[in-house]
């Protein structure tokens, strides 16, 4: 194995004298007769696709989709730009608060509010778009919320081997479907993939469909799907075969996924060629930024929900959806003991309603208007509290709203045990409001609302519809106490209501907010919840992994493995079943991690270091209103978490998400895969003939593709004799 080469990075790139000038391998690359020729393998979300059949934009068929902004609506990305960057609440609905909102974010909230309100038409913000633009929404807007939307349901999968119905996508073929992923002149240099690599090879006499070639795929699918479905490493074999014109033996060049993928292939091609057709095709495996044992950050987005770098155009749950529903995704989770260390997971118990309904007194809201309620706990002892707010009442007469089961159930997460001093309120709220027709008293009206929910936002409850009744304080543990638990430990339970009669501060009080609910220790949702049937924070025997703690002393952190923190949900097409049908039932895939290495003679390995990268979180339960109709994240990142000052050598932790970070005796990796993962493979040094490792350093995951280091290291690769390691 050969010492990491570490070049120096006191330069900007552009500035650095380049390689080709001056290194013997760039004079031996004008040499034609010394050149081996170069197959790229790009990674994750770097081949281009194009749109083969779509009957729901035909006018898109033959045009690029993967990436194309016109598609997805190119003025979202300005006015997200001008959005605030302030943390919003928690997935599912969640507004949790524990200090007074500056005048600002009030006022704020206000104007949305009302904003919100005013207009009886306001549509439910959690119901399905029907395709219709909205009140008082610019047609432009609405133009462009079309075309995100049917970019998404170009781009994600029914199911893990199918596309969505009547679309068709696949792969831009050569050296376009890798170079830049836009086409657009004002956003192409923004999406440069591999297109400086093949810049420099072509400068030095390399030309396409001669000697350079690119293998670009569906990276939605996983690799038994690949191969069903497009036959891929069967025209893998045959691109390498055509370029190997000379008999030398081809460099096999892959970043990132693209070298999970040429593992793949290699032991396709062993299965069903054998070990000589590798040592004739297969000069040297080329591996930039390979996440051999796989990447944490796979494990946040695909469990978690991540926007996938296109925050200007999608939203959370968008990014959750498309992430879970592609097959490949389970293809770079980390793999291994690794594996285990992932995930630390605050001990919560958990406060569950369902079955809600309310009852109000005379008709103080309109039958024309929506009807929505908000939960609110408060945890007492500085726990804060958290707001959850049901979707518009299915059915409302002027006295009684019903709600949907499926798309209420509410599930608050808070201490292990129930504080005695944790307490229940219940808010009903008006959405919308018709017209008065005598002006003052429609101006009169509006004027009330503006300080209703003036008052609401102040307790951090700005958002959907003015409240216009609200029960008193009750505590959650005497009207737990109260009830009869059911076969399913559920209990009946109300909140008396006293609806708000305006500015005269008088109250009418009559009719109820009902529900079902029921408390759950933290055992509890160990058991039942999580699935997790042995105490969470038991020793596993021979894996030290670094503690996370909190501000609080009684507030406990216990490890949580990938397949338990995964397997939490079970539905058939969920990340872990995938994976399990996927890979751990594939013989082509190792999910091991060991005794693995590649039937290759050749390896020459590439890692960016002294990156700060993601190694794993700290999570907590996500506080929701669980809607059995959408994909939701069961867990969320423990903002509060942090590393334990005993273990805090090498590690950072911020909003959940702890790094390996640079420093005296210990390195990191390349801002996207661990330096573990990468230096996978000198595990495989007795097993190949030639193990060359080099290293970046401050080279990121991506940005490495652009370094004159990286290009250097390819030129001397692909410029050796074909009979010298």
């Amino acid at each position: 194995v050969r010492c990491e080469a570490h070049f120096d990075s006191t330069l900007p790139h552009r500035l650095r004298p380049r390689a080709m000038d001056s290194s013997p391998a760039s004079a031996a690359a004008q040499d034609h007769g010394c050149r081996l020729p170069i197959l790229i393998v790009p990674g994750f979300m770097s081949s281009a696709l194009r749109v083969e059949r779509s009957e729901e934009q035909s006018t898109w068929e033959g045009k690029r989709i993967w990436l194309s902004l016109d598609k997805l609506g190119l003025s979202a990305a300005v006015a997200a730009a001008t959005r605030s960057r302030n943390r919003g609440p928690d997935p599912g609905g969640a507004d949790e608060s524990t200090g007074t909102r500056s005048a600002f974010r009030v006022a704020k909230a206000t104007t949305k509010g009302l904003m919100q309100h005013f207009d009886a038409e306001q549509p439910d913000p959690d119901e399905k778009d029907d395709g219709c633009p909205q009140a008082h929404e610019p047609l432009q807007v609405f133009r462009e919320r079309c075309l995100r939307n049917s970019w998404v349901n170009h781009i994600m999968l029914k199911s893990p081997t199918e596309e969505m119905e009547g679309v068709r996508l696949k792969p831009i073929e050569g050296l376009e479907g890798i170079d830049f992923l836009t086409e657009s002149a004002l956003t192409k240099p923004l999406t440069s993939v591999f297109s400086h690599v093949i810049e420099e090879l072509k400068q030095v006499g390399y030309e396409e469909g001669v000697d350079l070639d690119a293998a670009p795929y569906d990276w939605r699918f996983a690799p038994s799907v690949l191969q069903a479905r497009d036959r891929y490493f069967d025209h893998l074999r045959v691109r390498v075969e055509a370029l190997d014109r000379k008999g030398t033996g081809v460099v096999l060049l892959g970043h990132s996924m693209g070298n999970k993928t040429i593992m793949y292939f290699l032991r396709y091609m062993r299965a069903n060629h054998g070990q000589n057709w590798l040592d004739t095709h297969v000069h040297t495996w080329l591996c930039a930024g390979g996440p051999h044992l796989g990447a944490p950050q796979a494990a946040r987005c695909t469990l978690l929900g991540d926007r996938m770098g296109l925050d200007a155009f999608l939203n959370m749950q968008e990014g959750l959806i498309m992430a879970q529903s592609f097959s490949s995704s389970p293809w770079l989770l980390p793999i291994g003991a690794q594996a285990s260390n992932l995930f630390y997971v605050r001990r919560q118990g958990a406060l569950e309603i369902r079955g809600l309904e309310a009852g109000l007194p005379g008709r103080w809201i309109s039958s024309k208007n929506k009807v929505v309620v908000t939960l609110e706990v408060s945890w007492g002892n500085d726990d804060g509290r958290t707001s959850l707010r049901s979707s518009a009442a299915s059915s409302f007469d002027g006295k009684k709203a019903l709600y949907d089961a499926d798309r209420n159930f509410f599930r608050f997460c808070g201490p292990a045990e129930l504080p005695p001093c944790a307490v229940l309120v219940a808010i009903v709220k008006e959405v919308g409001m018709p017209k008065r027709r005598i002006p003052l008293c429609h101006l009169g009206s509006r004027a009330c609302d503006c300080v209703r929910l003036a008052k609401e936002a102040a307790r951090g409850r700005g958002g959907l519809g003015v409240p216009r009744a609200f029960s008193v304080e009750k505590s959650i543990r005497e009207l737990w106490a109260a009830g009869r638990p059911d076969k399913d430990g559920f209990v009946d339970a109300q909140l008396p209501l006293k609806v708000d009669m305006g500015p005269s501060g008088l109250f009418q009080f009559g009719g109820s907010v009902r529900f079902q609910l029921r408390w759950r220790g933290a055992a509890e949702v160990q058991t039942s919840l999580l699935g997790v049937a042995r105490p969470l924070a038991e020793t596993r025997i021979g894996l030290e992994a670094p503690r996370v703690c909190h501000a609080k002393g009684s507030i406990v952190y216990d490890r949580l493995s990938l397949s338990e923190a995964g397997g939490v949900d079970d539905s058939p097409n969920a990340p872990m079943q995938v994976w399990r049908k996927y890979y751990e039932g594939d013989p082509l895939y190792d999910e091991t991690g060991s005794q693995d290495a590649p039937p290759v003679k050749r390896v020459v390995a590439v890692h960016g270091v002294n990156v700060p990268t993601e190694t794993f979180y700290a999570i907590r339960l996500a506080s929701i209103r669980v809607d059995a109709t959408q994909r939701q994240p069961v867990f969320v990142l423990d903002r509060e978490a942090k590393i334990c000052p005993a273990a805090s050598n090498g590690l950072r932790m911020s909003g959940g998400i702890a790094s390996e970070i640079p420093g005296a005796g210990h390195g990191s990796g390349d801002g996207v895969v661990p330096l573990y993962s990468m230096n996978h493979v000198r595990e495989w040094a007795r097993d190949v003939e030639s193990l060359r490792v080099e290293h970046l350093d401050k080279a990121g995951h991506r940005e490495m593709l652009c370094d004159a280091r990286f290009h250097k290291i390819i030129l001397d690769v692909a410029t050796s004799p074909p009979n010298v390691a």
